[in-house]
């Protein structure tokens, strides 16, 4: 069992002080490891601390545990209140939801990134999916990163499935939809919900304020080469504050060691601790009435990120880190990078 300290790290209410302190105290009762000093989002601390092997259970109190289905466990979502009989007794009564397999098939094209290929899952089976399981197979997972793996199975849940993972390689099953992907075009997700999805094609010129990326959706090193690569040498955009959050600490000292960090902030980037970031709309980056902001964060329903006013665009790291450099969501083929 473990808690992390995340959504509002350091602490930026006196209440969630309190409630930090109260659960230290909590887990020196308990057998219960708390990762308190800025690891990072849970999700990640998860994957990179504790042994995960496919069939595995876990059930955690956070809407995108879901997660470490791309190492072939099986994640349930719960309310705080009902975790904790769960860690009182290690035990959890679900009712099995149906399941669906997708095979997706093929290789990304160019500037088309796992996250993309998340979106069009929604797009494509968003009524088929919702509150079933998701198992994932094809060739697609042959082929890209496990932190790729990570940022599909992390935003399956937004489409209301139950859980989402990876079926374990070599084992087979029936097959109920397939997804094709080298045709794929860059996706967007636009508010006010997350499964309402359109190609960055149709949103081109769409003006932008503020731009995020990292956190539990894509805060990995392979997100953070990205953003790195497109602002070489290059300067953010004078009318877009540019927020990046690593994933936990272990990304952050690659990070260093790499000379990312340094290329980022030269840009003109803002580096927050790792963790969540602003994504939970607790600080770190609230957003005000008329920000319009692209984000890889997770979830884009009206006030996530501060003001219920402004308009939240959810995008893969490449297409949010593109819009960053230009002040408007970019085609590539327009850009100047």
């Amino acid at each position: 069992m473990l808690f992390t300290l995340d959504h509002a790290f350091p602490a930026p209410t006196v209440q969630d002080r309190k409630s930090q302190k109260a659960l230290r105290e909590f887990c020196q009762k308990y057998p219960i490891r708390l990762y308190q000093n800025g690891e990072g989002v849970l999700h990640q601390v998860v994957a990179e601390e504790k042994s995960i092997w496919p069939g595995m259970i876990i059930v955690g109190a956070d809407g995108h545990v879901a997660t470490v289905g791309a190492f072939g466990a099986v994640a349930f979502s719960v309310d705080a209140e009902n975790l904790i009989p769960v860690l009182e007794n290690g035990q959890y009564t679900v009712q099995v939801p149906e399941q669906i397999t997708v095979a997706v098939e093929g290789i990304l094209p160019p500037y088309v990134l796992p996250r993309d290929v998340a979106f069009a899952l929604v797009r494509e089976f968003a009524e088929e999916i919702k509150g079933k399981a998701v198992a994932l197979t094809g060739s697609l997972f042959e082929r890209i990163s496990l932190a790729g793996k990570m940022t599909i199975c992390n935003f399956l849940p937004e489409a209301g499935v139950k859980t989402a993972f990876i079926l374990p390689e070599g084992e087979k099953d029936q097959v109920d939809r397939r997804l094709q992907v080298k045709a794929l075009e860059p996706l967007i997700a636009v508010p006010p919900a997350p499964n309402l999805i359109k190609t960055v094609k149709e949103l081109e010129g769409t003006k932008i304020s503020v731009a995020i990326a990292g956190g539990c959706s894509a805060g990995r090193i392979e997100d953070m080469k990205v953003l790195s690569d497109v602002l070489q040498g290059q300067m953010v955009h004078p009318g877009v504050t540019l927020i990046v959050t690593p994933a936990s600490k272990k990304v952050l000292a690659e990070m260093e060691s790499l000379g990312l960090t340094q290329v980022l902030r030269e840009a003109g980037a803002v580096l927050m601790p790792p963790g969540c970031g602003p994504c939970p709309g607790k600080h770190f980056g609230l957003l005000a009435d008329d920000d319009v902001a692209i984000t890889t964060t997770i979830r884009n329903t009206p006030g996530r990120i501060g003001s219920k006013e402004a308009k939240i665009y959810l995008a893969s790291p490449f297409t949010v880190v593109l819009a960053a450099l230009n002040g408007e969501i970019t085609v590539v083929n327009n850009s100047k990078s």
